[in-house]
C-alpha cells in the first residue's frame, strides 16, 4: 500500500491540471456537507444542554374548538396541577417580561424572566456564582431578589466576581442580586433569552381564574420510568376534572405534553433534513465529476495500465493503485473542504442566528473532522471504484497494439450514464429552489394590510411604582406621541401595545349583545389591542365603515372600540356591526360600543390568516407598555437619535427598545424562509455549475478521442454541420435522459418540500418547465463549445498523426 500511495502522489504531481480540477469539486461538495452536518449536529443531534434532556417536556394547555394546541397556560391551572400530578418528578413555569435596568450606565429594556424556583432544579442549572431562586424566595412576601445571566453579568457589570450580594435596580426598584448562571445558559420561554430571573410568587391562596388569563409557560420532568403517553393520559384527565369543577374557565380546555427538544427545534427539523439531503445530491454530483476524470484518465492510460498488467500486475494491484490515487484526491478534497466549512459555518450561523434555534451552539469541532474524514474516505472509494474496475477489465492485446491511439468507447456509456445523474440530480434541486423562489416571490407580494414602508418602531416600557398609576402611563405617552409627532421629518405617529409582525400578541374571550348565548368554552374569542388615535393612520391602515379611535375616547366617558373585517366575518356576518356593545373579561369585564371597522392586517406572520381583532383606545385600556409606529417622510432610522431624546426629556432613566425600521420586522418574519431558499437556491446553483464542468468534460474529452474518425469524415466529404450535430446530438442525449429522470425525481422532492410552501403548487408546471429548458439550454452551450471545437479538425494533420 506504501509503494501504491508513493506510485499514487508521483502520478497526480504529473497531471496537475486532473488534480486541481478533482480536489476542487470535491473540496467544494465536502465542504457543503460538513457545513451542514455541523448545523444537524448542533440543532438537531446534540442533545439540549440540560439534565437528562429526554425526559422533559414543555406543557401546554389545548383547546379544540379554537384549533388552539399549544396554548399558554392559566396559573391557576398551574397550581392545581402541581398539587395533583404524580407523573412528574417537577415542574416550573415562567412568565416573559421586560424591566428597565438601570445604574452602572446608560438605562437598558433586559429580557427578564419571572420563574417559579423550581426551574432551575426542574431543568438542571447550575450557577457560575452564588445560588438561584430559592422555595423562600419564591413566596409571597419574600425578599426581592435576581439571577443574571453571564452575558449581562459580562456586558453590564464587568464580570464583577463579587456582584453577589450587591443591589441593582429594575424598573425602579431595588433588588439583591443572588446568582450568576453560567455562559449561554437556556431557558424556556420566548425568544430573547432572559438576562435576569425573578421570583414568580404565585399564591395558591389567589383565585388566578378571576383575576388572570393565560400567561405562562410550563416545562416538567417526567418522574423515573414514566412515559410521556402515561403522562399526557394523567394529565387529560385531571383537565377533565378541572373542566367539570370550573365549567366557565376550563370548558373545552385540556393538556398537551410536547417533548422539549421537539418544541425547541421541531420547526427547523424538516428544512434542516432536507438540505442534508441537497448537500449529499451535491457531493454525489461533485463525485461523479471526479469518477469521470479519473475514467478519462483510465481510458488515456489504458497503455501504461496493460504493460503493467503484462509485467505481472494483477487485476487487483491494478484497482488498487487506481484507488489509492483516488483515496489521495479526496483526503485533499476533504482538507480543502473543512476550511470551506470553517467559513461557511460561520457565514451560517449570522445568517440563522434569527431563525434557527441553539445556532449559537455550531462550529466545526471534533465530530465535525470526524464527519469529514469519513465521509472523504467513502467519497475517495465510491468514485475510484468506476475507474478502477474499467481499467482492470482491459484488453491486453489491444491496448499494448493500439498503443493508447486513436478513438475507444471504453467507459463512454459509464461517463454518460454519470454525466445523465448528474443533470437528474440538479434538476431536482433546482426545481426545488425554483419553488422557494416562487414561494417566496409570492410571500414578498402579500397584502400585509398596512404599509411598513418608512415607518420607525420604537417600544416603550414603563415599570416600577412611579407608573403603577394608570392615568400616569396614559399621559406619559400622549405626551411622549405629541413631542415625536413634532420632530422634523414626521408625517405620523402612532402606537400599538402588540406590534403587527412582531410574534406576540394577546386575546381573550367576549360575548356580543344581541347575539344568541353560547355554551360555556365556546364564546366568541378575539385579539385584543390597545391603540391611540393615531395608529390606523400611522400604518394607513384602511378604514372599512365608521370611524376609529379619538382623541375623545378617554378615561370616564363609555368605551369605544374598533374591529377587523375578520371580525364582522366570523361573529357578525350579514348584520350591522356599529353600535354592537362588547363585553370583554379582562381582570373585570369591560364593555365597549363598535363604533369603526378596519381592514384586515398580518399580525402573527406573513403566511398566517387575519384572526378577529377588537382594538381599544389607550385611555380606556392603559397598558404600561406601547410600541410606536413613527412614519417619516425619508429613511426612518434617521429619527431614531430623537426618539430617544423625547423620551429621555420626559424621563432621563428610561430605556427605549426595538428601535428599528418596520423593513427589518418584515425580514424577520420570513427569515426562516430565507434561509432556506438562500441555501437550497446556493446548492442548487452549485450542482448546476458542476454538471455543466462534467458535461463539458465529457463531451471535450470524446472529441479527443475521435479527433481521427472526424478528420477522416470531413476528408471524404462531411460537411461540418454533420460533425457538429454528431457531437451535439450525443451530448442531448445525455442531457435529456438526465432531465426525464430528474422530473420524477423532482415530483418527490416536491412532496418534501410543500411544507414550505406559500400559495404555490409543488409540482407547479411552470417552475418544472422553465427548469428543464433552463438545463436544457445550459446541456446545449456545454455540448457546443467542444462540438465546435470538433468542427475545426484539419482532416491532414488529424490522419498525418495516426
Amino acid at each position: 500500500m506504501s509503494h501504491d500511495l508513493r506510485f499514487a502522489l508521483r502520478r497526480l504531481s504529473r497531471t496537475p491540471g486532473f488534480t486541481a480540477a478533482a480536489v476542487l469539486c470535491l473540496g467544494l461538495g465536502i465542504g457543503a456537507n460538513t457545513a451542514i452536518f455541523t448545523v444537524i449536529n448542533a440543532v438537531l443531534l446534540r442533545p439540549l444542554p440540560y439534565d437528562e434532556p429526554e425526559r422533559l417536556v414543555g406543557v401546554w394547555e389545548a383547546n379544540r374548538i379554537r384549533g388552539s394546541e399549544r396554548n399558554v397556560i392559566s396559573p391557576a391551572n398551574y397550581l392545581d396541577w402541581t398539587a395533583g400530578s404524580t407523573v412528574f418528578g417537577g415542574m416550573a413555569a415562567v412568565h416573559d417580561i421586560s424591566a428597565s435596568l438601570t445604574g452602572g450606565g446608560e438605562p437598558e429594556e433586559v429580557p427578564v424572566q419571572r420563574a417559579t424556583a423550581s426551574l432551575f432544579q426542574v431543568l438542571g442549572l447550575r450557577p457560575a456564582l452564588g445560588r438561584t431562586l430559592s422555595v423562600e424566595d419564591d413566596m409571597p412576601g419574600g425578599a426581592e431578589v435576581a439571577v443574571l445571566s453571564h452575558g449581562l453579568w459580562e456586558r453590564r457589570y464587568d464580570a464583577d466576581p463579587g456582584i453577589v450580594g450587591k443591589p441593582i435596580h429594575l424598573d425602579g426598584s431595588t433588588v439583591t442580586v443572588v446568582g450568576v448562571m453560567p455562559p449561554e445558559t437556556e431557558s424556556i420561554g420566548r425568544e430573547p433569552r432572559p438576562d435576569i430571573w425573578i421570583p414568580m410568587r404565585l399564591d395558591p391562596a389567589e383565585d388566578y381564574r378571576e383575576t388572570s388569563g393565560r400567561i405562562l409557560q410550563a416545562v416538567a420532568r417526567l418522574g423515573p420510568g414514566v412515559t410521556i403517553a402515561r403522562a399526557q393520559a394523567e394529565m387529560a384527565t385531571m383537565a377533565a376534572r378541572l373542566a367539570a369543577e370550573h365549567p366557565n374557565y376550563n370548558t373545552h380546555w385540556s393538556v398537551n405534553l410536547v417533548p422539549l427538544s421537539e418544541q425547541t427545534i421541531g420547526q427547523v427539523r424538516r428544512p434542516l433534513e432536507l438540505l442534508g439531503g441537497v448537500v449529499l445530491l451535491v457531493l454525489l454530483i461533485a463525485c461523479g465529476n471526479v469518477a469521470n476524470l479519473q475514467l478519462a484518465q483510465a481510458t488515456a492510460r489504458r497503455r501504461e495500465i496493460a504493460v503493467h498488467a503484462a509485467l505481472g500486475a494483477s487485476r487487483l494491484d491494478l484497482g488498487r493503485r487506481l484507488l489509492a490515487e483516488s483515496v489521495l484526491v479526496a483526503a485533499a478534497g476533504g482538507a480543502l473542504g473543512v476550511l470551506l466549512a470553517w467559513w461557511c459555518t460561520d457565514a451560517l450561523a449570522t445568517l440563522a442566528s434569527t431563525s434557527v434555534p441553539r445556532m449559537n451552539e455550531v462550529s466545526v469541532d471534533a465530530g465535525a473532522l470526524a464527519f469529514t474524514l469519513v465521509i472523504s474516505l467513502a467519497a475517495g472509494i465510491g468514485f475510484g471504484l468506476v475507474p478502477a474496475l474499467h481499467a482492470s477489465r482491459g484488453d491486453l492485446h489491444g491496448d499494448l497494439k493500439d498503443g493508447g491511439r486513436g478513438y475507444s468507447s471504453r467507459g463512454g456509456r459509464t461517463r454518460g450514464i454519470l454525466v445523465g445523474a448528474q443533470v437528474a440530480s440538479s434538476l431536482v434541486l433546482l426545481v426545488g429552489a425554483g419553488l422557494l423562489l416562487k414561494s417566496f416571490a409570492r410571500l414578498n407580494d402579500v397584502n400585509l394590510g398596512f404599509n411598513p414602508d418608512k415607518v420607525l418602531t420604537a417600544r416603550v416600557t414603563l415599570g416600577g411604582e412611579r407608573y403603577e398609576d394608570e392615568a400616569r402611563q396614559v399621559g406619559f405617552f400622549e405626551e411622549l406621541l405629541d413631542r415625536v409627532e413634532n420632530l422634523p421629518g414626521v408625517r405620523a405617529v402612532g402606537a400599538i401595545n402588540w406590534l403587527p409582525l412582531s410574534g406576540l400578541r394577546s386575546a381573550t374571550r367576549m360575548t356580543i349583545e344581541g347575539e344568541p348565548p353560547t355554551r360555556p368554552g365556546e364564546e366568541p374569542a378575539a385579539d385584543v389591542r390597545a391603540v391611540d388615535p393615531g395608529f390606523f393612520a400611522a400604518l394607513e391602515i384602511p378604514v372599512i365603515r365608521g370611524r376609529t379611535i379619538e382623541p375623545g375616547d378617554r378615561a370616564g366617558v363609555p368605551r369605544s372600540v374598533v374591529v377587523n373585517q375578520s371580525f364582522v366575518a366570523r361573529y357578525l356576518v350579514g348584520r350591522d356591526p356599529l353600535g354592537r356593545r362588547i363585553h370583554m373579561e379582562w381582570g373585570d369585564t369591560l364593555v365597549g360600543t363598535v363604533v369603526g371597522v378596519v381592514g384586515d392586517i398580518k399580525h402573527t406572520g406573513v403566511d398566517s390568516a387575519a384572526s378577529p381583532t377588537v382594538y381599544w383606545a389607550l385611555p380606556q385600556f392603559p397598558h404600561n407598555f406601547m410600541t410606536l409606529v413613527i412614519r417619516t417622510a425619508d429613511d426612518p432610522t434617521r429619527l431614531a437619535n430623537g426618539v430617544v431624546a423625547q423620551v429621555r426629556a420626559l424621563d432621563a432613566d428610561q430605556p427605549v427598545s426595538d428601535l428599528k425600521s418596520y423593513d427589518e420586522w418584515l425580514g424577520g418574519a420570513v427569515a426562516r424562509r430565507r434561509f432556506s431558499l438562500l441555501l437550497l437556491g446556493g446548492f442548487a446553483a452549485l450542482a448546476l455549475a458542476l454538471t455543466s464542468i462534467g458535461l463539458y468534460g465529457i463531451t471535450a474529452y470524446g472529441v479527443v478521442q475521435r479527433v481521427r474518425e472526424f478528420g477522416i469524415r470531413l476528408a471524404l466529404g462531411a460537411s461540418q454541420r454533420d460533425v457538429l450535430w454528431e457531437v451535439l446530438r450525443q451530448a442531448m442525449v445525455v442531457v435529456g435522459a438526465g432531465i426525464a429522470a430528474g422530473l420524477l425525481g423532482a415530483v418527490a422532492l416536491s412532496r418534501l418540500v410543500s411544507s414550505l410552501l406559500f400559495e404555490v403548487s409543488p409540482t407547479d408546471p411552470a417552475v418544472f418547465v422553465t427548469i428543464a429548458v433552463l438545463l436544457l439550454a445550459v446541456g446545449t452551450i456545454a455540448g457546443l463549445i467542444p462540438a465546435r471545437r470538433a468542427t475545426r479538425v484539419d482532416p491532414m494533420v488529424a490522419i498525418r498523426s495516426e
